[in-house]
């Protein structure tokens, strides 16, 4: 008896969680023509706006904090088990023809803003890699991060307009001290700098970014490189450390 009430107890809670979620999404400013597969979450007190003829596939988590803003533009696609939380008293605001691909991840603890036709695929984890660390992300228009990619947060992120990213590449804005031998390398204080990518560079797959470096206009970066320096625009590098193969003529 004790397990069929258990059993009982989990469905109706269940029911009264998605209900709630349904509720939630209703009191948000939901645009024309919106395809909604139940169930979708949504949490927070926050406003959230989605643009008409946007798409929110099951299992979609939406989060929006206290005082927080999450607004997105028409033609917008959630897939699968994609989540975006916003934090109290911060902002997401993305133009049209978003893309959140399957299982990506967006947790936002600053004032970031996408530009238009921006895709963010499979499995991606974009947000500071430390806590109590606020970095921002900017993305231009028509920019791609490929799938499995790792965005670090705990500095800033400015990707500009054209930028492909290939698929499992990580961009790390933070690194450790490691001098002090009573500490293990990885404890050691944190060092941060931010990460530029200027418009219509390209990065191959499963290339690593470090801190402070700036890709410049057009750069290539080849497959499973190490960037630990600044790139020039219209070069094309690789290796580990990547650098210089040819220029662009």
């Amino acid at each position: 008896m004790k397990i069929i009430l258990g059993f009982i107890k989990y469905h109706i809670n269940h029911l009264v969680r998605q209900l709630f979620w349904v509720l939630k999404l209703s009191q948000s400013n939901i645009g024309k023509d919106v395809s909604i597969q139940f169930p979708v979450i949504r949490e927070g007190n926050g406003t959230f706006s989605l643009g008409d003829k946007s798409k929110l596939e099951k299992r979609t988590n939406i989060g929006v904090g206290n005082k927080a803003i999450l607004d997105v533009g028409k033609d917008a696609l959630f897939e699968e088990a994609s989540t975006i939380l916003v934090n109290k008293n911060h902002s997401l605001k993305i133009g049209d023809q978003f893309k959140l691909g399957a299982h990506a991840r967006l947790y936002v603890n600053s004032d970031w803003s996408f530009g238009s036709a921006v895709k963010i695929e499979t499995h991606c984890a974009i947000f500071a890699r430390e806590s109590g660390y606020v970095g921002k992300l900017i993305i231009g228009d028509h920019s791609h991060i490929g799938d499995f990619t790792i965005i670090d947060l705990v500095n800033d992120v400015v990707i500009g307009s054209d930028v492909a990213i290939g698929p499992n590449c990580t961009l790390y804005t933070h690194d450790h001290e490691y001098k002090d031998k009573n500490v293990a390398a990885w404890k050691g204080g944190i060092v941060s700098k931010p990460i530029q990518i200027e418009n219509g560079a390209w990065i191959g797959s499963n290339v690593t970014i470090l801190p402070g470096v700036v890709i410049g206009e057009r750069a290539v970066i080849a497959a499973g490189s190490v960037v630990t320096k600044s790139v020039e625009a219209e070069t094309i590098v690789g290796g580990i450390p990547a650098k210089l193969i040819k220029r662009i003529v």
